[in-house]
């Protein structure tokens, strides 16, 4: 399985995941606003209600993009493959580690409604940590750090996931 497979093994995953979408989505929680949590089985499944994939194309996305976040608050993921490298440190003739890539960014209307980027995070992290998604073996947690350069009122922080793959 190459690159393009396994980017798009890890889209289709995102794509579908209807918690990951409604933490996406949906606004933070407020009594004032009498607005539900976003996972909150009331509100409509994002899956059912976003038949023309608008909303999952604008909140993850497979390249880094956030020079349009300015126009609307919105939460998204930009999803792209990192390093890859000869399995092992060695040259092998067929196995290598790939990295994948998963930045969120939130605007502090969601951050600071209900510290949002943590709970995409621990979403995220629940669904590659440890998961055969793609490529060979399981995917493994390889780091983190916050991104610099965000849009204003904007958090962003990288994740980093690792997992084999087969030289193409």
């Amino acid at each position: 399985m190459g690159m393009y497979e396994n980017i798009q093994d890890i889209m289709k995953s995102l794509w579908a995941n209807e918690e990951l979408l409604r933490l996406l989505h949906y606004k933070p929680k407020s009594l004032r606003d009498k607005t539900l949590d976003p996972l909150d089985d009331s509100l409509p499944n994002i899956t059912e209600i976003d038949l023309d994939w608008s909303i999952r194309e604008n909140v993850i996305m497979p390249t880094p993009k956030s020079d349009d976040l300015n126009e609307e608050p919105l939460c998204r993921l930009c999803v792209y493959l990192g390093d890859r490298e000869p399995m092992g440190g060695v040259k092998s003739f067929h196995a290598v580690t790939q990295d994948l890539h998963i930045d969120i960014l939130c605007h502090f209307e969601y951050e600071n409604g209900d510290f949002r980027s943590n709970r995409i995070a621990d979403k995220v992290s629940q669904m590659f940590n440890f998961s055969s998604i793609t490529g060979l073996g399981k995917m493994d947690y390889a780091g983190g750090n916050i991104i610099s350069g965000v849009p204003n009122q904007y958090v962003g922080y990288k994740h980093v996931f690792r997992f084999g793959g087969l030289k193409r």
